[in-house]
């Protein structure tokens, strides 16, 4: 059985206290290291060298005075008749040579008038002979306290209350702290979350346009940024796909307008030829001629879209070979000198006398430039400028076929490379097929290069950028225009 997911703020609470535990643990810890580690290195003062029972010795020279001497106090070794021996330290109440009862006993008296605390303790020296040792302490550098040797009941009972109480105290704050603590980073943490799975269930359902706008950390504030950058995408694509569908409709709709209407009229006149109703041989002749016209038109419909299919596959492989691309240029110029000449109007060229090595596939290109030419002759009048112009740029060449005819419409240039965008709206049966610049932009791009249309001022251009050869082949040209058209 699948576990049901824990909750993230679960999870920060077991987190939190685990981690609350062990830094109270080290606490702990550490303050018993730094406890015993000072205790064994800071020395400790016996207090009980300052007190006359305890440095009594039988033998005089063993008895201790330098922690009484240490804090300004002096000893004093007494006969039986309370005369002084021997002093050791600083004597500081006098030159007395020794004492009487009543001011012995007056020395022990704690009064504001006494400076120092005073101890005696008899002792035998090993001749047997009785002896006091009199230890006397300035009240300044010593501080009497009063212990209690052992605790009552009572105070036991005090004591545990206190702890008990502590206790509970201390688990009131601990558990109040976790809370505070879990509840504040659950909702720094959920609530960007929520948002961030709010978002891709919107995406699911396929609302793109949607995004992402709330207050996070930093890591959450890159999912939501590389969430956003998703969905633009997403909708985009989704836009293209739109548009593409709408294109794709389009183009079944023109295809069938332009294959009903040659066919009708193929049809319409085969049907006047079987039934006899054309009799005279030249009428019959030019019936014929008007039929081939139509099926030739036919078939360059059917080539076009053969050709656009083919080109629109993304792995659709295209061979280049490094060619003079001048040369080649101005094969292409020859090729179409006389049809323009035909037509009335003025064809120019601009090519460079040098060699340009370009790598292209040679059929394609043909067909590429081929277009651009036929359109600049196809919807021109008479009279017309037409150059083909051949530019050497830093790492790249232009082909530019530009003319000064009708120009394009306004409403027509940002969709003049899509499929079957004409430039006369009643898509009359001559007017071509409305594939040429789509097809010549493909070209381009499977070149690695791009066409553009520039119809600023009174010349209408269209540059055909490719990219420059890398190095240069050893052998150029050879391709002649004939096998191109092939």
């Amino acid at each position: 059985m699948r576990r049901k997911p824990r909750k993230l703020s679960g999870m920060l609470l077991r987190s939190y206290i685990l981690f609350s535990l062990s830094l109270g643990v080290s606490f702990i810890v550490l303050l018993l290291f730094f406890v015993a580690r000072t205790n064994a290195r800071m020395p400790a003062e016996d207090m009980s060298l300052l007190q006359a029972h305890a440095i009594a010795r039988p033998d005089q020279a063993d008895i201790r005075t330098d922690a009484i001497e240490a804090v300004d106090g002096w000893v004093e070794i007494l006969d039986e008749q309370l005369r002084i021996l021997e002093v050791r330290g600083e004597k500081r109440d006098g030159a007395a040579a020794g004492y009487t009862e009543r001011e012995l006993n007056a020395l022990f008296h704690d009064t504001d008038d006494n400076p120092f605390y005073a101890s005696i303790a008899p002792f035998h020296t090993n001749d047997g002979e009785r002896r006091y040792v009199l230890v006397r302490l300035p009240k300044q550098h010593v501080r009497t306290d009063v212990v209690l040797s052992e605790m009552t009941a009572a105070n036991w009972n005090i004591f545990w209350i206190a702890l008990a109480e502590t206790g509970a105290l201390f688990v009131l704050l601990f558990g109040l702290n976790v809370y505070v603590y879990s509840r504040l980073t659950a909702v720094r943490l959920t609530n960007p979350l929520g948002a961030i799975a709010a978002g891709i269930r919107s995406i699911s359902d396929g609302r793109y346009h949607e995004r992402l706008r709330v207050e996070a950390n930093y890591e959450l504030a890159q999912i939501q940024e590389s969430f956003n950058k998703m969905a633009e995408k997403l909708e985009q694509a989704e836009a293209d796909n739109r548009r593409m569908a709408e294109s794709k409709q389009r183009m079944l709709v023109h295809i069938s307008h332009d294959l009903r209407t040659p066919i009708t009229t193929i049809r319409g006149y085969a049907e006047a030829l079987q039934h006899g109703v054309i009799k005279d041989e030249a009428a019959r002749q030019r019936t014929l001629s008007l039929i081939h016209g139509k099926t030739k038109l036919v078939s360059e419909l059917i080539d076009d879209v053969f050709e656009l299919a083919k080109l629109e596959v993304p792995d659709y492989p295209v061979a280049k070979t490094t060619c003079d691309l001048a040369e080649f240029t101005r094969e292409m110029a020859v090729d179409h000198y006389d049809l323009f000449e035909e037509k009335g109007m003025v064809f120019e060229c601009d090519i460079p006398a040098d060699e340009l090595p370009v790598p292209i596939h040679a059929k394609l290109l043909y067909r590429a430039i081929s277009n651009l030419l036929a359109n600049a002759l196809k919807y021109n009048q008479p009279g017309t400028h037409v150059r083909l112009s051949l530019i050497d740029g830093p790492g790249e060449v232009r082909l530019e076929v530009a003319d000064n005819g009708i120009g394009i419409p306004a409403e027509l240039r940002a969709r003049v490379f899509e499929a079957f965008v004409r430039g006369d709206a009643a898509r009359k049966s001559d007017g071509g097929s409305g594939l040429g610049l789509t097809i010549a932009r493909h070209i381009a791009e499977k070149h690695g290069g791009r066409l553009e249309l520039d119809s600023g001022g009174r010349w209408t251009r269209f540059v055909l950028t490719l990219p420059k050869a890398g190095e240069t082949a050893a052998s150029m040209g050879g391709i002649s225009a004939a096998e191109r058209r092939r």
